[in-house]
């Protein structure tokens, strides 16, 4: 693969190594204006290089070789949102938690936690389970989600994520 110009190839290296990153964040993060970012995408995608995926208000990138499959690219999307990211972060930690623990524990009103919550039930990321006018969530397959941290833990930027994936990896060793 050859991409001749340096903002092309950075925009590329981002996107490879932050799977899922959307507009926005690569605007930020390589600060490029709008327009020359626009272009410079547009480019990537017509070469095959990477493709978009339109992800409810946001348009996120994959490198076109990425080897995630579809159910994976659904968790990176979550992840890649900070609140849901720190939501599946605390279930990772506290299966069964209810809306009340997570709310305290992400410091989010209870609405806020609950859609976001509502958001990962549906798309099947978290499981509820009711029981009389309690909800308890848990993460549905809470490996997979693991292993996209880990793999990813640098694309974060988010020290709960270093903290989390440090506190995974001893409680593996030990």
């Amino acid at each position: 693969m050859e991409i001749d110009l340096e903002t092309r190839r950075r925009i590329y290296e981002l996107i490879r190594t932050s799977p899922g990153i959307h507009f926005r964040e690569i605007e930020r993060r390589l600060k490029i204006a709008v327009g020359n970012l626009q272009y410079h995408l547009h480019y990537l995608e017509k070469k095959n290089l990477v493709r978009s995926e339109q992800d409810g208000e946001y348009i996120r990138y994959f490198p076109k070789d990425c080897r995630l499959d579809e159910a994976d690219r659904k968790i990176l999307s979550f992840l890649r949102r900070r609140t849901s990211r720190r939501i599946l972060i605390h279930l990772l930690s506290n299966p069964g938690a209810n809306n009340k623990d997570i709310s305290r524990s992400v410091n989010l009103s209870p609405s806020t936690v609950s859609w976001h919550l509502n958001k990962l039930v549906e798309v099947g990321i978290v499981e509820r389970k009711k029981e009389g006018r309690e909800s308890y969530f848990k993460v549905k397959d809470p490996e997979r989600v693991v292993r996209l941290i880990i793999t990813y833990k640098e694309s974060f930027l988010d020290r709960l994520v270093e903290g989390f994936v440090e506190a995974w990896e001893r409680a593996e060793m030990g």
